[in-house]
């Protein structure tokens, strides 16, 4: 949704969410119609998907320097909000279009599944493994 303001795109998902819960029925009619036509390609689909999720497993803290000590205290200081200005700071050096996605993942302790499309914020810039490389960055 780049070139829209933050105005436009709240707007643009709030109707979405409105044309999905208005069409709601419709809509899974026609998805389970389509799977029942294309179970080749859904199984196609699905195959590809567990491969590549073999392929690439998600790497760990300690992959990138980060033992579960720092990861605790780290957590701690973003959490605390002492530090939230250098915080959003190292977040937005790491990637700045996806820094609120990076806020949310260390704050939280969110996965990057959960945070793929967030509400307010859109969808996330950043494949899964790339974001903890960001992430690790902070």
């Amino acid at each position: 949704m780049e070139g829209l303001t933050v105005q436009a795109q709240e707007v643009r998902r709030e109707y979405k969410r409105q044309y999905r819960r208005k069409n709601r029925d419709r809509i899974n009619r026609q998805q389970r119609e389509w799977r029942e036509n294309n179970s080749g390609k859904v199984k196609e689909y699905q195959n590809r998907y567990w491969e590549k999720k073999a392929k690439n497993p998600r790497a760990s803290w300690e992959y990138y320097g980060i033992n579960k000590k720092r990861l605790d205290v780290l957590w701690e200081i973003v959490k605390s909000g002492k530090y939230a200005d250098m915080v959003f700071s190292a977040a937005c050096a790491a990637h700045e279009k996806a820094a609120g996605h990076i806020l949310l993942s260390v704050k939280e302790g969110l996965s990057y599944e959960y945070l793929e499309y967030h509400e307010k914020l859109g969808r996330c810039t950043l494949k899964s493994r790339i974001n903890y490389t960001y992430v690790s960055r902070c």
